[in-house]
């Protein structure tokens, strides 16, 4: 039988309401799922926020996975308190909103909304993060098809960010981003979150992280 997201997510919700009560704030989805790019091998990211968790809480939450039906796709996701979530940096904190379809309650009312300069602040972060990543494996290891993909899928959410702070707009999927990006490299770059990197493209897209981190770190 094929796997029933809903039908999961509405057992959790179930089991989460007996176990936390009025201390459930929401429930959500991010990744794939949330996007509805999933794949047979995708993730299901989850996502539980209490009010505020203890270590008895992070042990009932582990209980209760282990209490759902069996799926084939891997179980991960985010479990947490949305008081300490609020405390966050606001980097982590606009991508965490922003990717997040939430499925039961809703953390609005005590979270920030994402500003422009959140938008910033997260691009500059994701291109930091991939800069030095690249540049270090550039000089001391090398440069593969698997290391290109996996910067690649990181680089999605830069781009994501980086398209909020240039037009105020956050687009959702690989898909439509890649159509609403206008620079080749950035076009690039989305291509290859889905598809294999070839040997033969390596150093083209190694040159296009590159370019690409270092424009968004100039973005003001």
């Amino acid at each position: 039988m094929a796997f029933q997201l809903e039908n999961w997510l509405e057992k959790l919700i179930r089991r989460l309401t007996a176990a936390f009560g009025k201390r459930l704030q929401a429930v959500g989805l991010q990744g794939s799922f949330a996007r509805k790019e999933e794949t047979p091998s995708s993730d299901i990211d989850a996502v539980v926020l209490l009010d505020q968790i203890t270590p008895a809480d992070i042990a009932a939450y582990k209980t209760i996975l282990t209490q759902l039906p069996p799926s084939s796709h891997p179980l991960c996701g985010f479990f947490g308190g949305i008081y300490d979530l609020k405390n966050w940096s606001r980097a982590e904190l606009f991508q965490f909103i922003q990717d997040t379809r939430w499925v039961y309650g809703s953390p609005q009312t005590v979270l920030p909304k994402p500003t422009r300069q959140d938008a910033v602040l997260a691009a500059k972060t994701g291109a930091g993060n991939i800069y030095h990543a690249l540049v270090h494996t550039w000089i001391h290891g090398e440069l593969t098809p698997a290391l290109m993909q996996s910067l690649c899928k990181s680089a999605f959410f830069m781009l994501q960010a980086a398209y909020v702070a240039r037009t105020g707009r956050y687009i959702a999927g690989k898909q439509p981003l890649q159509q609403a990006l206008t620079a080749p490299d950035e076009k690039r770059i989305l291509f290859h979150t889905i598809h294999p990197v070839p040997a033969a493209q390596v150093q083209t897209i190694a040159q296009d992280l590159l370019a690409v981190s270092q424009r968004i770190l100039a973005i003001k």
